[in-house]
C-alpha cells in the first residue's frame, strides 16, 4: 500500500514577478482514478521535483502459524505446518507552493485510472546575495558564561550580558572578515518570530516560499568565558613618593570549532587574553569595556580564520601585495608572516595527506585595507607570485613545531577534508 500525503497551496498570479522569488517551471505526470486525482498527484509531483520529498518506508511481516493432516499415499497421516503473512507501507509527503499550471492532456491510464499530463510553475526563494561563492557556512552559537557575574575596573557585569557581548563581538570579526557566510544562532527568538508572521493568513502566499529555506552550518564556533576579572593596582614608591599603575587580571576564553555533521572537533584553544597582549588600557568607562570585547572577538576570529581559511597573497601591485581579507582584522601597521607552499606531505601511519608543507619566506606590514582585501609591504624577504599563506608571527611563533606542517590548498585542508 503507498499512501501518498501532499500539501499544496496554488495561487493564480500571471505576470507577477518578485525580487525575492523565482518561477521554475517543471513538466510532470501522474495517474489517478479519475481525472481531478490525476491532477492533483501530478500538481504533487510539480512539488517533488522542486522541493523534494521526505519519504518514509516500512515493512512489517505477520505470521501466522497454522497446522494441517493429509494422508500420503501409502496411507499414513503427516501433519505440516504453514507460516506466511506480511505487509508494507509507504508514506510520501512533500510540501510547496503552486503559482500556476497548465493541463496538457488527460488520457486512460493502462490499467484504468486517468493519466494527466501538466506543465506547472512553482515559486522558489532566492536567498539574497550568491549562494554559490564558495564560502564555507559557519555560526557562533551564544558564549557560555561559567559565572554568575564578572568585574572589569568597578563595573560589574551579568553573566547575560557577557555573553551577549562576546558572542556579537566574535560574530562581528568573523562576518567583517568575509571569509564565511554566516549563520545566525543567538537571536533565534527574532527569527521564530518573522516566520510566524510570515506563516500568517494576511501574508501574501508567494511570500510563503520564503519559508523551509533555513541553512544549517558546516562549522560552528562554541565558546565559554571563564574567568574576566580585570583592573588596576596603584602603588606609591616608598622612596620617591611617585605613582604607579599596573594593569591586572585576565579574559580567559574557551573556544572551539566543530563539524556539527560528525560532531568532529576541528580546532580547540583556551586563550588567556591579558590587557596588555590586545593593547588597551582598561578603564571604567562603557566605551573601554566594549573595546576589550571587540579586541578579544578579533582574536577569536583570527585564530579561526587560520585554522580554517587562512588569508592569501593574491598579487602585486606596484611595491605592495594584494592580501585577499581585508576589514578590521587587517589594519595599518599589522604585521604578517608569509609562507611558500611546498610539497604534499602524507602521514605515514595512516596514509591521509597532512596537505602542503610551509616555509617562512617574508615578513609584511599592512599599509592600507579596504573591506574586502589588503595591501601590504614587504619589510623582510622576497614574495614571488600568489598563492602564499599569511600567518600572524604571535601565532607562529606560540604554535607546536609539531604543527609546521600546515594542511593548506586553496582552503586549509583540515583533518576530515579528503584532500
Amino acid at each position: 500500500m503507498v499512501r501518498l500525503m501532499i500539501a499544496i497551496v496554488m495561487v493564480l498570479l500571471p505576470g507577477i514577478s518578485l525580487a525575492a522569488t523565482e518561477t521554475r517551471t517543471v513538466h510532470a505526470e501522474a495517474t489517478g482514478i479519475d481525472r481531478e486525482q490525476a491532477i492533483f498527484n501530478a500538481l504533487g509531483d510539480a512539488v517533488r521535483q522542486v522541493r523534494g520529498a521526505q519519504i518514509s518506508a516500512s515493512r512489517q511481516v505477520q505470521s501466522a502459524l497454522s497446522r494441517m493432516s493429509v494422508r500420503t499415499g501409502d496411507g499414513r497421516e503427516a501433519s505440516l505446518e504453514i507460516q506466511k503473512g506480511s505487509s508494507s507501507k509507504t508514506s510520501v509527503s512533500a510540501e510547496g507552493l503552486i503559482s500556476g499550471y497548465r493541463v496538457l492532456s488527460v488520457s486512460n491510464a493502462q490499467g484504468g485510472g486517468k493519466l494527466a499530463r501538466l506543465t506547472v510553475d512553482v515559486p522558489v526563494y532566492r536567498s539574497p546575495g550568491n549562494p554559490d561563492d564558495g564560502r564555507w557556512r559557519m555560526a557562533v552559537y551564544p558564549v557560555w558564561s561559567a559565572r554568575p557575574f564578572y568585574e572589569v575596573g568597578n563595573v560589574r557585569l551579568s553573566r547575560e550580558e557577557v555573553s551577549d557581548r562576546m558572542t556579537q563581538a566574535i560574530t562581528e570579526a568573523l562576518v567583517q572578515s568575509r571569509r564565511f557566510a554566516m549563520l545566525s544562532r543567538d537571536k533565534e527568538h527574532a527569527i521564530n518570530a518573522e516566520r510566524l508572521r510570515m506563516a500568517g493568513d494576511d501574508v501574501p502566499v508567494e511570500e510563503k516560499a520564503m519559508l523551509g529555506n533555513e541553512l544549517g552550518a558546516e562549522y560552528l564556533v562554541t565558546a565559554q568565558v571563564t574567568d574576566l576579572t580585570l583592573g588596576i593596582e596603584e602603588t606609591v614608591s616608598g622612596l620617591t613618593g611617585e605613582r604607579s599603575r599596573k594593569q591586572t587580571g585576565a579574559l580567559v576564553l574557551e573556544a572551539r570549532v566543530l563539524v556539527p555533521a560528525t560532531g568532529a572537533i576541528v580546532w580547540t584553544h583556551t586563550f588567556n587574553l591579558q590587557p596588555e597582549h590586545l593593547g588597551l588600557e582598561i578603564d571604567d568607562t562603557r566605551g573601554g569595556i566594549q573595546s576589550l570585547f571587540e579586541r578579544a572577538g578579533q582574536e577569536v576570529a583570527l585564530s579561526v580564520i587560520d585554522v580554517v581559511w587562512p588569508p592569501l597573497v593574491e598579487g602585486l601591485q606596484g611595491e605592495e601585495l594584494i592580501i585577499n581579507m581585508g576589514g578590521e582584522l587587517m589594519k595599518k601597521g599589522q604585521r604578517w608572516e608569509v609562507f611558500s607552499l611546498g610539497n604534499s606531505v602524507q602521514n605515514s601511519h595512516t596514509g591521509q595527506k597532512l596537505g602542503r608543507s610551509e616555509a617562512l619566506v617574508a615578513t609584511v606590514e599592512v599599509t592600507r585595507s579596504t573591506p574586502k582585501m589588503a595591501y601590504a609591504r614587504i619589510v623582510e624577504g622576497d614574495v614571488q607570485g600568489k598563492g602564499h599563506v599569511l600567518r600572524r608571527p604571535a601565532h607562529v611563533e606560540g604554535q607546536d613545531p609539531a604543527e609546521a606542517i600546515r594542511g593548506t590548498r586553496k582552503r586549509t585542508c583540515l583533518p576530515i577534508d579528503p584532500c
